[in-house]
């Protein structure tokens, strides 16, 4: 009997979390199909047009290498613990590979959980859009539907290259495409000589950082000195880098430079030199820029939260390809676990309860007859 009751026990166990774990990716579908068409998450018009500009000082949020990772979520939160910033930039590798189904997860994170009410912009990077590799041996696993080709990217995100004034402080995001790796610098040429004059402030946004920063920082920026020598000439220029999984200051040339590519995974391959968890807000002034920096540890909590998003991320790149539009197969399991963790738990508490005897007393033939 008690050997029966463990049993029943544990099944009983074993299907509500499975009823539970299965409520839980409804839940996560219904967030995934509810992305509004007019988010303001990428490099948009819309996201053009919801910019608040009111004047300075005013000030805006910085983050790199954060793919898909539960910490931004927290480092975004405490930034905003004091005030609203203008609008937010990625710094790039926003998701871990470039596959549809990544993009996807991420947008249903910002929109669904984080749901900012500003703009954030979007700095591609090398996890983020699909190119074919030059060495066929270094070709990523994954299927040609799903690859984020730039074309798909730019139809979910907008333009790579990508700029703007606000407080009469010009942005300038640029994509650096490693089959055109000039390209970018055509883009920032463009930029500075139509709308970079007599401004403020320029703020440019890249992911790859530029030789000569540090021995542990890898450089891949492409073309760097004519880079820089394109920004020569121009007053108060900071540049923010991301790749680097940690962060360094430093100027060169007259530009201030900044990588922070904390917001994620911090790599060990990498020197433990900058490797901390955390986000930029910068303050611009008519005078000044200057860097707040916001950290944060990865106590037990975020740790939990950590599986719970690596959990979400596997329903993504694993079931929802596979279900596409057919809910009811959710749905289905759903009914299936609750059923049974109820038919289980029935079984349980009916074990508790004392059997009835099978037999009843014949009468006596001596109580008959009296």
């Amino acid at each position: 009997m008690k050997r029966r009751r463990v049993i029943l026990l544990g099944f009983t166990l074993l299907f509500f979390t499975l009823a539970g774990l299965s409520g839980f990716v409804i839940e996560l579908y219904r967030d995934y199909l509810k992305i509004p068409q007019n988010h303001l998450i990428g490099n948009t018009p819309t996201s053009l047009a919801a910019l608040q500009e009111k004047g300075l000082p005013f000030s805006f949020l910085v983050i790199g290498d954060t793919q898909c990772n539960e910490t931004v979520q927290t480092l975004v939160e405490r930034a905003l613990q004091k005030r609203n910033p203008s609008f937010m930039v990625f710094l790039g590798d926003f998701v871990k590979e470039p596959d549809i189904w990544f993009h996807r997860f991420f947008l249903t994170e910002m929109t669904a959980e984080m749901n900012l009410p500003f703009p954030v912009f979007l700095v591609s990077g090398n996890h983020d859009i699909y190119y074919p590799p030059r060495n066929k041996q270094n070709e990523k696993n994954i299927s040609m539907e799903r690859r984020m080709t730039p074309e798909m990217y730019e139809s979910l995100y907008g333009a790579r290259s990508f700029d703007f004034v606000i407080n009469d402080c010009l942005f300038a995001i640029l994509g650096v495409d490693p089959r055109n790796p000039a390209g970018y610098l055509d883009e920032l040429r463009n930029t500075l000589n139509q709308r970079g004059n007599n401004k403020k402030h320029i703020f440019v946004f890249v992911h790859y950082p530029p030789k000569g920063l540090a021995e542990y920082i890898e450089a891949s920026l492409p073309i760097e000195k004519q880079f820089f020598s394109l920004l020569d000439g121009y007053r108060d220029v900071t540049c923010f880098f991301g790749d680097f999984h940690g962060y360094w200051r430093g100027r060169q040339n007259g530009v201030n430079l900044i990588v922070t590519g904390g917001g994620g995974r911090l790599k060990r391959s990498q020197s433990d030199w900058g490797q901390f968890n955390h986000i930029i807000r910068v303050n611009v002034d008519a005078n000044k820029v200057s860097e707040e920096m916001i950290t944060v540890n990865m106590s037990t909590l975020l740790k939990l939260k950590d599986l719970e998003n690596a959990f979400s991320e596997m329903v993504f790149l694993k079931v929802f390809p596979v279900i596409q539009s057919q809910t009811w197969v959710l749905y289905g399991f759903f009914c299936l676990f609750a059923l049974s963790a109820i038919y289980s738990f029935v079984l349980f508490a009916g074990s508790f309860v004392p059997r009835l005897s099978t037999r009843a007393k014949d009468p006596s033939p001596t109580s008959l007859r009296g």
